[in-house]
């Protein structure tokens, strides 16, 4: 008989459901045969329930059945896989095993990074299938690649094409790339899926919270005002040499935001 998951860890404020977007501990030279458990460790450690796996956390190959002893030691510790990012899925094959993987880890929402070209194609595999899809794109209002989901108007075009569709919206992406953030979250709360949490300045660079352009706080207070049903996932990937202090730090600044 499979053993019972542990209570979930509640990580809710102020009505607002926060979780950790996994990426953050991926790229700054901790061992990837640890970075499962190093993940977990800090959401324990600082109260998150939830979690954006994203795929580098472990080595590229596995098959959707070896995602079943990791998806037990998330269970064990309380936490909630929700969702999926860096994983394929421009085509319909590489979505098919994106899909697999996902019900293995018991995920509700599959980020993906495609182009306007790609999301149309794979309209009819998104709703045919029981999973919500985010639209990463990548917010610029300068975009040197046509065919990226960059400017307002290509990701309202994108969200368009399916209600399966939603915003997976990094504000610091977005910010860093000219846009004007809380107006733009506001005219599309009810289109996001996700928010990624994240502090940049306006020449690109990644900040701990409140020190970078990026209105952090004024989104989380319009989140918790509109009672929007809009998860908040903390993405501090500036550099560091202690990301789960950065996570602690980051969950209490939303915190103090919220009140």
């Amino acid at each position: 008989m499979p053993a019972m998951a542990a209570k979930k860890i509640d990580s809710v404020v102020h009505g607002i459901q926060f979780g950790l977007q996994s990426y953050i501990f991926t790229h700054i030279g901790l061992p990837q045969e640890s970075l499962v458990e190093t993940v977990i460790a800090s959401m324990v450690e600082c109260g998150l329930g939830e979690c954006d796996f994203f795929a580098p956390l472990v080595a590229p190959g596995l098959t959707p059945d070896q995602y079943r002893p990791i998806r037990q030691k998330f269970d064990d510790a309380g936490i909630e896989v929700y969702g999926l990012s860096g994983f394929p899925g421009s085509t319909e094959a590489e979505l098919a095993r994106t899909f697999e993987i996902a019900e293995v880890l018991g995920a509700r929402l599959i980020t993906l990074g495609v182009t306007l070209l790609a999301a149309r194609r794979i309209v009819p595999l998104v709703e045919k299938s029981k999973f919500r899809v985010g639209i990463q794109g990548n917010p610029n209002m300068n975009p040197a690649n046509p065919e990226t989901i960059a400017r307002p108007e290509q990701y309202e075009e994108a969200v368009a094409l399916s209600r399966s569709y939603g915003m997976s919206f990094d504000i610091g992406d977005a910010t860093g790339g000219g846009y004007d953030t809380l107006p733009f979250v506001k005219a599309h709360l009810d289109r996001m899926s996700l928010i990624y949490l994240k502090d940049r300045r306006k020449d690109r660079l990644s900040v701990p919270w409140g020190e970078g352009d990026t209105p952090v706080a004024e989104v989380l207070r319009l989140i918790r005002d509109r009672q929007a049903p809009v998860r908040c996932y903390i993405d501090c990937d500036y550099k560091t040499s202690d990301r789960s202090a950065d996570v602690k730090r980051s969950f209490e600044f939303a915190k103090k935001a919220l009140g």
